[in-house]
């Protein structure tokens, strides 16, 4: 479905960011990946299958898997920093189980989903940074899966692939999808977007967090090495990129707002940065954000996925 609803929003929410990107998500996960992803998850073992997801935002991935008849019986776990946004999950959720017409169970401490088709998984909604979880990975139990979705562009790659498909708590299985590769593209084409975007690419480069790296502008290429430093395999990999327009003058679902919201992170960190021209950027912000409103505005940006597992296996 789409929407003339382009106007450049007063305040922005990064919990309606993770909902609006949903649909741009789905189009973006490489299709071959999630193939591979389908028959490793059902080659699984276990009667119920275990998920852990890092960086989980609003529930958006579960939600996916469930409907892309990923995920049956299992018991997922959202790991997410930003309380405001772990807060938005459980109605996310709640919302999205009632229009697919699943029962569900909302208990203090979990969600139960269970519908058609043998459909049964229950979430269980962690507020933890990835620091802990990495200094206790037990502490969750055992992981068939883990998932990350856009969020190892944001940590320091080869420390955090190392700890996390290596050694005694490593998944049976691991799919890091939406990691972005240092392509930023805007169509119509403006004489500041080169120049702009060099600053933006290379501000993730040098993001520090408790003085720790905290990105990579080309995590997407980057994340073969790491993983074969590790001795993980890498058992199906492709580009997923995220592709936006303008159908008729109207974006689908709420990518507008998605855009507008891109935009403004780009701004707001480029705003930090002495060596750019604050007049230009501006120049180009509102230009951009008018763009979206007449539904002009076209934006794409390179990323790969990955599922693989550790080399050696982990016995349950």
């Amino acid at each position: 479905m789409r929407t003339k609803t382009n106007v450049q929003p007063s305040s922005y929410s990064f919990a309606r960011y993770l909902s609006s990107k949903k649909t741009v998500d789905d189009r973006a996960l490489n299709k071959d990946v999630v193939e591979r992803l389908r028959r490793e998850v059902s080659a699984v073992p276990a009667a119920r299958l275990n998920v852990l997801e890092l960086g989980a935002g609003v529930g958006s991935m579960v939600a996916r898997l469930i409907d892309w008849k990923i995920l049956r019986s299992a018991s997922y776990r959202l790991l997410e920093v930003d309380a405001s946004v772990l807060a938005a999950a459980r109605p996310y959720l709640g919302a999205w189980a009632a229009e697919r017409g699943h029962d569900f169970t909302d208990a203090a401490g979990a969600l139960r989903i269970q519908g058609a088709d043998g459909v049964d998984v229950s979430v269980e909604f962690h507020h933890r940074d990835l620091a802990s979880y990495l200094a206790k990975p037990a502490e969750l139990g055992p992981v068939d899966l883990l998932v990350a979705n856009a969020f190892l562009d944001l940590v320091d790659l080869p420390v955090v692939t190392r700890r996390l498909v290596s050694g005694p708590a490593a998944p049976r299985l691991f799919w890091f999808s939406i990691n972005f590769d240092g392509e930023t593209i805007f169509e119509p084409a403006h004489e500041h977007d080169q120049a702009l975007l060099a600053v933006y690419h290379r501000s993730m480069d040098e993001r520090v967090l408790d003085g720790q790296p905290a990105g990579d502008s080309r995590a997407g290429r980057h994340l073969f090495t790491h993983l074969r430093a590790a001795r993980a395999t890498v058992l199906a990999a492709g580009a997923s990129d995220w592709v936006v327009w303008p159908g008729e003058g109207a974006y689908a679902s709420d990518e507008a707002y998605f855009l507008h919201h891109i935009i403004d992170t780009i701004e707001r960190e480029l705003r930090r940065h002495a060596v750019v021209n604050q007049t230009h950027l501006a120049a180009w912000v509102a230009l951009r954000h008018a763009q979206i409103e007449r539904g002009e505005l076209v934006y794409l940006a390179h990323q790969i996925d990955v599922v693989g597992r550790p080399s050696q296996g982990v016995e349950r």
